[in-house]
């Protein structure tokens, strides 16, 4: 109690029999701000003591629409009238059995109980200001590892659909992945996500639940396609200069919010040198090796379930394809994948 009682910062003070009673711990602090969104089409109830909360909220999941009928999640994200500078730094994460934090700095974070599907968190008026960081490195991933916990795998990996067939384009950062999806997609290809695929866990044949709304490219995509000069660039919370492109703004865009796997493809430019792209097949265990890695480890049953669920997503052919150039890239895949087995 006497830790509890040097407690500084902004105190609540509410009366209760004629008494005043202080809250240092901000407990009782109104969330005035509240609404349901829908990310991967799970509810999620957002709540805040302010309006830019619901405002980032709408910019991640505004165009989700709800697929499945469950207990929303439960998120609270408060903003203090703190005047410290907005935060910059990319937040660290720690876990230790049902609990999960997120740490950027003293005045901006986030505690997760991966059991109860709670999250609360604090940021700063400044760093709620900006929204890209808020977005990337609170809000959203306030969200998402609840959601792993509870029903998905996630990789990185984009996804598409090419004459019915799902492929998952995956790969490190750097690899390509938004840019040869989008370039699929301009050639006629379905898009259902470029940088993230998550697919429900319990299903015998995985399909992927997509963000087909946006596309999020490295600064110098408007050299690649001259259509995307203009649009602003937002520094990603995460060090890495990010355009972000909402999909109905491009004409010509076919896009599906699912699709199966039909093929896992690997993308691989540092190792190509010279002539056309070449597709090599991997063995179940040189695929499992990188794809492992996006699966991250918590205390919980749950990481098991994930595991067993990303070996059956293995029983689909697995590629690695090197190459530079994007069209004969596509040419190369559009040979591949009518060949596969339905």
């Amino acid at each position: 109690m006497c830790v509890l009682a040097q407690l500084g910062g902004q105190l609540i003070t509410s009366v209760r029999n004629g008494h005043s009673v202080t809250d240092p711990l901000l407990t009782r602090c109104p969330l005035n701000y509240e609404r349901t969104f829908y990310p991967y089409g799970y509810p999620a109830r957002i709540r805040s003591n302010s309006p830019l909360t619901l405002q980032a909220a709408e910019s991640s999941w505004g165009t989700y629409r709800q697929l499945e009928d469950e207990p929303p999640l439960d998120i609270r994200l408060l903003i203090s009238d703190s005047d410290s500078l907005k935060c910059v730094e990319p937040p660290v994460f720690r876990s230790q059995g049902h609990l999960l934090s997120i740490v950027a700095d003293r005045e901006n974070f986030a505690s997760l109980d991966l059991q109860c599907g709670f999250a609360f968190g604090w940021a700063t008026t400044a760093t709620a200001k900006n929204q890209g960081y808020f977005r990337q490195c609170l809000l959203d991933v306030m969200v998402y590892p609840l959601l792993e916990i509870r029903n998905l795998v996630s990789l990185h990996a984009a996804c598409l659909i090419f004459q019915g067939k799902g492929t998952l384009l995956a790969g490190a950062s750097g690899a390509g992945k938004s840019s040869l999806s989008y370039a699929c997609a301009r050639r006629g290809w379905t898009f259902v996500s470029d940088d993230t695929s998550a697919f429900r866990r319990n299903l015998s044949e995985p399909r992927v639940i997509g963000h087909p709304h946006k596309f999020r490219f490295r600064d110098n995509a408007a050299t690649l396609f001259p259509e995307l000069k203009g649009h602003a660039c937002a520094i990603s919370g995460y060090g890495k200069p990010t355009v972000e492109v909402l999909t109905h703004t491009i004409a010509a865009i076919q896009t599906a919010e699912e699709s199966s796997v039909d093929a896992i493809v690997f993308l691989n430019r540092h190792d190509h040198k010279s002539g056309p792209p070449q597709l090599l097949p991997l063995t179940t265990d040189e695929s499992w090796e990188r794809l492992s890695a996006s699966i991250w480890a918590v205390q919980m049953t749950s990481f098991e379930e994930r595991l067993e669920a990303l070996e059956r997503l293995l029983a689909v052919p697995t590629f690695e394809m090197r190459y530079s150039e994007l069209a004969p890239a596509i040419g190369l895949l559009e040979g591949l994948l009518p060949e596969l087995p339905d």
